[in-house]
């Protein structure tokens, strides 16, 4: 009888063991296995949050600069332009193929040209400035405001506020372009610029930029196009690599060619739609889909005869499209 109270006794004590383990180790209404899940942030907490991090992102783009340009007038910054390290075009004729100079070239002070008056031109019926009013953006370079003026071994952008223009010089005649750019970003426009040559010859040119943007790389892209000193023009694309002519240079006998000579250029943007302009006449329009985003345009310059050759820019104007 003893045996069975102690072992009734023994039975009973591991049964208050097994209650009190279960007390200590299991909460109630959760198995010992699963882990507690963590209270999730409610709808209302998320949006703020991502509110929050929306706005901080925005002020970090705004407050870091995209360039040292000189001036932040309203509505947005300039951006310096970028020459190509490698300006190597596709399908290169001979007299375009880049030579490294075998010597460091020093740029020689050149005597101011007299000025000479840009011919008076009637706006014809192919002229886009017929139909489009007053231009949404208007520079005649009596400050550098709108531009981040700069110089490096290859080019210099200047203003001359004496005269009022813009001084684009290309000091070697390495065919080199570089070009610089200003701070409204557009899609489909129309950009004009009155320029003239100074003393120049064969294929120093200059010319407008249009669909300018940055690329993955931090490289600015976009058109060229541009006149040279011999009557012709060109359309390219720049890729940030090498250029690609969309049009190769063509002569046209409404360039003004030579030295001391003035030519009104202008470049359409429409969708995939190019057409170039020189003194109000139609040049050329072509379809390419290379840079159809919005952009930032300029102006460029590129010596490949003279040195120190200077192009002298009086105004830059664009239009919105409709």
């Amino acid at each position: 009888m003893r045996l069975i109270r102690n072992r009734f006794s023994f039975v009973v004590l591991l049964m208050l063991i097994s209650v009190l383990a279960a007390c200590t180790f299991t909460a109630p209404g959760q198995n010992q296995a699963e882990a507690p899940t963590p209270e999730l942030p409610s709808e209302e907490y998320t949006a703020a949050a991502e509110t929050i991090i929306a706005q901080l992102t925005e002020a970090a783009v705004t407050l870091t600069p995209e360039s040292g340009g000189s001036g932040t007038p309203a509505g947005g910054t300039p951006v310096e332009g970028t020459s190509p390290a490698e300006p190597v075009e596709t399908e290169a004729q001979p007299t375009e193929t880049q030579v490294a100079p075998t010597e460091t070239l020093t740029p020689t002070s050149a005597a101011s040209p007299t000025p000479v008056a840009s011919p008076t031109a009637t706006i014809s019926a192919d002229d886009p400035k017929a139909s489009l009013g007053d231009a949404d953006f208007s520079d005649n370079f009596s400050s550098a405001a709108n531009w981040p003026l700069y110089q490096d071994d290859h080019v210099a952008f200047a203003v001359d506020t004496d005269a009022d223009e813009l001084v684009m010089t290309g000091f070697n005649a390495d065919k080199w372009d570089g070009w610089m750019l200003t701070w409204p970003i557009v899609e489909d426009d129309y950009v004009e610029a009155s320029g003239e040559f100074q003393k120049c010859s064969g294929l120093d040119r200059w010319g407008l930029v249009v669909r300018s943007v940055k690329n993955d790389d931090g490289i600015y892209v976009g058109y060229l196009f541009g006149v040279s000193c011999d009557g012709r023009y060109s359309l390219r694309s720049w890729d940030g690599d090498k250029f690609t002519r969309v049009i190769d240079w063509t002569e046209d006998e409404a360039i003004n060619g030579g030295s001391n000579q003035s030519n009104l250029l202008g470049v359409l943007a429409d969708g995939e739609s190019l057409a170039l302009y020189a003194n109000g006449e139609l040049l050329a329009e072509v379809s390419d889909s290379a840079h159809t985003e919005p952009g930032r345009f300029g102006l460029s310059v590129g010596s490949a005869e003279t040195l120190d050759f200077k192009v002298r820019v009086s105004e830059i104007d664009m239009w919105e499209l409709p």
